[in-house]
């Protein structure tokens, strides 16, 4: 009975032993959380917060929003035209003054162009007079087709020494509506897109902590994002890591 008992102490001390190695590396490896994520009261969206080490594993860089005028612009075809020839009745004989470029937009694109700004006629195949001709945009001639008139915009040269033809096809850069005034911007790589197409861009509103905001945009062009809504101009969003930020909200990759 001794003999067993003795053998059941030994059997407690070393479990004892045992239990005592592991329970402070247990309880370490439970402190040490590389990421902690917190529901937002009031929203669907949740904080999430990055140990040092982890933001810098997954080398999280962010940038600022700016907001800066904005000329957006677009290139279409064109055709030069004799206004004599369109004229309705007419004996004129075609000159340097008469010579107008057409373009021809749908109805959509028609109310986006900015009338009141200057176009640049620009000569295809990059040739002769490549810095192209400001024109200004003038009245619709009248002409015997009153559908046509309605669906295009007319240019007059500033200049008289240009040398283009009627027939001649041309590049017209237009300037659209709402340029110049200030936008929000941000780089393309902040732009996030979700499972169901919506977007979005991380915010740092302090230090290793990053919300998720939806954004509104305006258009993409090249790396530029312009924005109709998005954070305050100045605001810390992410540029690399925002996947990595996604997957730790939402779960997605686990």
């Amino acid at each position: 009975m001794k003999h067993s008992n003795r053998w059941m102490v030994m059997v407690l001390v070393m479990a004892g032993l045992l239990l005592a190695a592991c329970t402070p590396a247990s309880i370490k490896a439970a402190k040490i959380q590389p990421v902690k994520v917190e529901n937002i009261e009031g929203s669907n969206l949740k904080r999430v917060t990055l140990v040092p080490e982890a933001a810098k594993r997954i080398e999280i860089q962010t940038t600022a929003v700016r907001e800066e005028p904005v000329v957006r612009q677009r290139k279409v075809g064109g055709e030069v035209v004799d206004l004599a020839a369109l004229a309705s009745a007419t004996t004129s004989a075609p000159s340097a003054s008469s010579i107008r470029v057409r373009v021809t937009l749908n109805e959509s694109d028609l109310i986006m162009v900015d009338r009141s700004k200057p176009a640049l006629v620009l000569p295809l195949g990059g040739n002769t007079g490549a810095t192209g001709w400001t024109a200004q945009s003038v009245a619709a001639p009248a002409v015997s087709n009153a559908e046509e008139e309605n669906e295009a915009l007319y240019y007059a040269l500033d200049t008289a020494d240009h040398g283009l033809t009627a027939g001649q096809r041309v590049l017209v850069q237009l300037t659209l509506v709402g340029s110049s005034m200030p936008r929000k911007l941000i780089p393309h790589a902040a732009l996030l897109y979700d499972a169901h197409g919506d977007t979005w861009v991380y915010t740092n509103p302090a230090p290793l902590v990053f919300v998720r905001q939806h954004i509104s945009v305006n258009y993409i062009e090249g790396d530029r994002v312009v924005l109709f809504a998005g954070p305050p101009t100045g605001a810390a969003v992410v540029t690399v890591g925002a996947a990595e930020l996604y997957g730790a909200e939402t779960g997605v990759g686990k």
